[in-house]
């Protein structure tokens, strides 16, 4: 089979490719973005609510007159709080799907790659090629469906662009440059 013929299907794979990598690396950066949330609310919130759980606490200020008396109450409100935003935004969750969506796109990258290689070798049909092609297409689309559940952000897609662009990932600019 010539493989000069089939330049719209290696197109169409290559955009799936291309699609896939930008995924994979939002998503990847969308969980460590989240990541690094739960850690900055995680420790303090562990700090305070030891603070205000301790006896020592208590015992430095309980006879004072002045404002630090209201040190356990403001460390108490603090806690409250970083607790009731960790428990709303559910981080570790999150970056746990975000982390799975990733993995998805990197399977869809790499079956894009083994198709494009048999096509190039010439190993496949056109009928098995067109059958795979549509089973990744629709692979593609699934994660697509999942992924609306983990929403990435435009800087996440930034930090995926300038990644790729600075070489964090190695592949060529005709591969990118669709």
């Amino acid at each position: 089979m010539a493989t000069e013929q089939m330049d719209n299907t290696k197109e169409r794979l290559k955009r799936i490719k291309v699609d896939a990598v930008y995924g994979k690396k939002k998503h990847f950066n969308a969980a460590d973005r989240k990541n690094k949330i739960h850690y900055w609310i995680g420790i303090p919130l562990i700090v305070l609510n030891t603070l205000t759980g301790s006896l020592f606490l208590y015992e430095i200020t309980w006879q004072t007159k002045d404002w630090i008396k209201y040190i356990p109450l403001v460390f108490a409100v603090l806690a409250t709080l970083l607790s009731g935003f960790q428990t709303f935004l559910n981080l570790q969750k999150s970056s746990e799907g975000h982390r799975r969506v990733g993995n998805k796109y990197l399977v869809i990258m790499k079956k894009c790659d083994m198709l494009y290689g048999y096509i190039q070798d010439g190993l496949l049909e056109k009928n098995d090629i067109v059958e795979r092609l549509g089973q990744i297409s629709s692979e593609m689309e699934q994660v697509n469906a999942e992924a609306e559940s983990f929403v990435t952000n435009k800087a996440d897609y930034e930090f995926a662009r300038k990644g790729i662009e600075l070489g964090e990932e190695s592949y060529t600019t005709e591969e990118l440059d669709l």
